[in-house]
């Protein structure tokens, strides 16, 4: 009667075939396997969770940290000087796995002073309701919650808690080019976000 591997007296190896390692190496091995798999795989998820929490990379270009994203808004010449024109800002909008063309980005409030243009967003620092120009074309107005800007864009009442925001402007052959960001409602600095 043949003996069955593991029974009393008879070795684990004994049913084994001849040069093969005994169970207890093979056990370790695969376990080695099993922890070197899921660090790999612990590593994969890892590394897209930390670029997501830190932010943009260190060194990026910009007021804020983020990269420059210049956008072309009008013509400089069909700019009236010292006089506030609201302008669409239409561009490339993308996300992880899509780039969506010609998209509708934002509206800017720009200035122009001789060869140079200010420029500052449409989008009000305390909630994002869009800001409009007063009648008398001498201050802004948030229609939402009453904040009012002055021409420079610092704030003179309403519970705006910060100036509007500033964008960087550069005039390239002509057209008005503008550094178009978004930042975070509600706060006193700026905290730029994505998009």
């Amino acid at each position: 009667m043949p003996h069955e591997p593991g029974a009393p007296g008879v070795p684990a190896s004994a049913g084994a075939p001849l040069g093969s390692p005994p169970p207890e190496e093979r056990r370790g091995a695969l376990k080695v396997l099993v922890a070197i798999g899921g660090l790999a795989y612990a590593g994969a998820l890892a590394a897209p969770a930390a670029s997501f929490l830190t932010g943009p990379a260190a060194g990026a270009a910009g007021a804020a940290g983020g990269r420059e994203r210049w956008v072309r808004v009008g013509k400089l010449d069909e700019l009236p000087p010292g006089e506030p024109r609201r302008l669409k800002v239409i561009g490339e909008e993308r996300d992880a796995f899509t780039v969506a063309k010609d998209q509708m980005l934002g509206a800017i409030w720009v200035i122009r002073e001789g060869e140079k243009v200010r420029a500052m967003s449409a989008s009000c620092p305390h909630l994002g309701c869009g800001i409009e120009l007063n009648d008398d074309k001498k201050s802004f107005n948030c229609p939402c919650h009453a904040s009012r800007f002055a021409l420079s864009g610092a704030p003179e009442t309403g519970p705006s808690p910060r100036a509007m925001d500033a964008l960087a402007t550069r005039v390239v052959d002509g057209w008005l080019e503008v550094d178009f960001r978004r930042y975070r409602d509600g706060t006193a600095e700026l905290q730029e976000i994505a998009g």
